[in-house]
């Protein structure tokens, strides 16, 4: 008795992340359904899922192929997906994170610092928490062909599209509401280029994937390699699917609201180091790289919004609000979760609170976009959920 009531005592302070979900056989088969289903439906044709924790993998497979053609390439776990606005997390913010450390910019620096066409009327008061945070006031997107009728002779699409937006509406006042928007992170990864003084995919190379080894991330691919990426559209491979992106590209700079292309097995090796508080691989060990600071790596699971009702929002990643989790405003960075989505058929999910991350990427806009991939992230998610002592623990709390 007095054993068991040792063990139970134990088990009551052991934290969430103590026990990983057990993705075992019939939890695989699972997956494997409800991706072949999906696949099977025309939904996508294609599909990688990864699960893990800081320390190891729990589930990798790649489905499907480049097209829905029977003699298409098979995808891998380190084929290229566009992630599309998953670029805004799994990119900017993270750009944006780094000259948070080394000190070179600051969340309530207004914009006009760094972009001086936004010292305008109702733009003056935007900081990059604004950006950051959507909270700006700047509406959801814009046209192609408005930029391209103010762009001025001799100016390059990048600068004419920068410029465009500071001349655009709010759709309401700075700080008094909140609309997701590509402006915001448009707008946000020109401010990290001129704050970091090269372009943010340089800046990314350097003191992220290079140190993770993440190969087959990049936002402008090499010619010979855009082969590999995965198509998003029938003419379309290894170049950005999003409008303004691609109209933003051609030049060094980088468009910070989609267009960064990456493979499950790197975006893998991302999630591990933001799940280990900024360090790849396991702490106790030596030579390991670190990229952030335990302290940064919080910024992306607290709250950055200013008071905007009872919004939340992350570092450039929403904040995941669920009846398995205290409520938002009691919810402390240790156990929160964070993800984001992208038009083209990408999920990106860190759970602090269970220790895990889910990774989905697929190529659901191909051929002629009119598709969803609900059933599948759903479907994964569940499984997750289902095989997660931590989230089984927080059932018997309900």
């Amino acid at each position: 008795m007095i054993f068991r009531m040792l063990i139970i005592a134990i088990i009551g302070i052991m934290t969430p992340v103590a026990a990983a979900p057990v993705i075992d056989e019939a939890a695989s088969k699972q997956i494997d359904e409800v991706v072949n289903e999906a696949i099977s439906l025309k939904k996508a044709p294609s599909c990688c899922v990864v699960i893990g924790t800081g320390q190891k993998i729990l589930f990798a497979k790649a489905y499907g192929r480049f097209t829905y053609d029977s003699d298409s390439p098979e995808v891998t776990l380190d084929s290229p997906y566009d992630l599309a606005s998953c670029s805004k997390a799994t990119g900017t913010a993270i750009a944006l994170a780094l000259l948070l450390q080394e000190d070179k910019i600051k969340l309530d620096d207004p914009v006009r610092k760094y972009i001086p066409a936004w010292d305008v009327d109702d733009k003056r008061e935007i900081t990059v928490r604004n950006l950051a945070t959507h909270t700006s006031g700047l509406i959801a997107y814009t046209s192609v062909d408005r930029a391209e009728k103010a762009k001025k002779a001799g100016e390059s699409n990048a600068d004419a599209l920068i410029n465009s937006i500071a001349t655009l509406s709010l759709k309401y006042e700075t700080n008094k509401g909140y609309t997701y928007s590509c402006l915001n992170f448009l707008t946000l990864a020109r401010v990290n280029e001129e704050a970091a003084g090269m372009s943010q995919e340089a800046l990314l190379r350097e003191k992220v994937w290079e140190p993770l080894g993440m190969k087959n991330t990049a936002y402008y691919m090499p010619a010979d390699r855009k082969k590999l990426c995965v198509p998003t559209l029938v003419n379309r491979q290894g170049d950005v699917h999003d409008p303004l992106a691609y109209y933003y590209r051609g030049t060094w700079r980088c468009a910070g609201n989609a267009g960064l292309f990456s493979s499950a097995n790197d975006l893998s090796k991302l999630c591990r180091m933001l799940l280990n508080d900024g360090r790849y691989g396991s702490s106790s060990l030596p030579g390991q790289p670190i990229i952030f600071k335990p302290e940064i790596v919080d910024l992306f699971f607290a709250n950055q919004a200013p008071p905007v009702d009872k919004y939340t929002w992350g570092l450039g990643w929403g904040i995941s609000d669920s009846k398995r989790y205290p409520a938002p405003p009691k919810r402390g960075p240790k156990e929160a979760s964070i993800s984001h989505g992208g038009y083209t058929g990408t999920s990106v999910e860190i759970d602090r609170y269970a220790g895990t991350y889910t990774i989905i990427l697929t190529n659901r806009v191909y051929p002629n976009d009119n598709t969803s991939i609900a059933s599948i992230k759903t479907g994964v998610r569940q499984v997750v959920v289902n095989t997660d002592p931590a989230y089984q623990k927080a059932e018997e709390k309900e």
